[in-house]
């Protein structure tokens, strides 16, 4: 038993094993890593692509909150200015039929007033005469005649 090796014999056997090998690079080993790395970079570019697209959805919602935010402050400024125009012009009308109530009070007192006088003046000439009346049907004659 030889422990070295035949030379020949390993470089015979040794061609066709480079050109298998070779072969099989081209033919198989290539296209399956390139295969393999376009695989590896569609994943890696779709993950990419899906963060920078979550990013840009996130920035633009954030847009959108603060123009919603924006939107309801110019809502509420305007609810407020509108409000305080409408209670302004509340208190102009209630101020207005206020004075209007007043003056017909006002009125309605002076003509009661009036009446009032007119009422006890008459009173006062009818039970004057009346009890004249009464004075002389009881005594029986006539009763002078007193300035008051």
């Amino acid at each position: 038993m030889n422990i070295i090796p035949d030379l020949v014999l390993v470089g015979t056997l040794m061609v066709p094993f480079l050109v298998l090998v070779a072969g099989l690079h081209f033919i198989l080993y290539k296209p399956m890593l390139a295969y393999l790395d376009a695989r590896a970079e569609a994943t890696v570019g779709a993950r990419k692509e899906a963060e920078a697209l979550q990013a840009k959805a996130t920035a633009r919602l954030a847009e959108w909150e603060a123009a919603l935010a924006q939107a309801r402050r110019e809502v509420a400024e305007f609810r407020a200015l509108r409000r305080a125009a409408a209670q302004a012009k509340h208190a102009g009308v209630v101020a207005e039929a206020r004075a209007a109530a007043e003056t017909r009070i006002g009125q309605a007192i002076a003509v009661i007033r009036a009446e009032a006088d007119s009422a006890r003046t008459e009173l006062d000439a009818t039970s004057r005469a009346l009890s004249r009346e009464v004075a002389t049907q009881v005594l029986g004659r006539p009763l002078p005649q007193l300035e008051a």
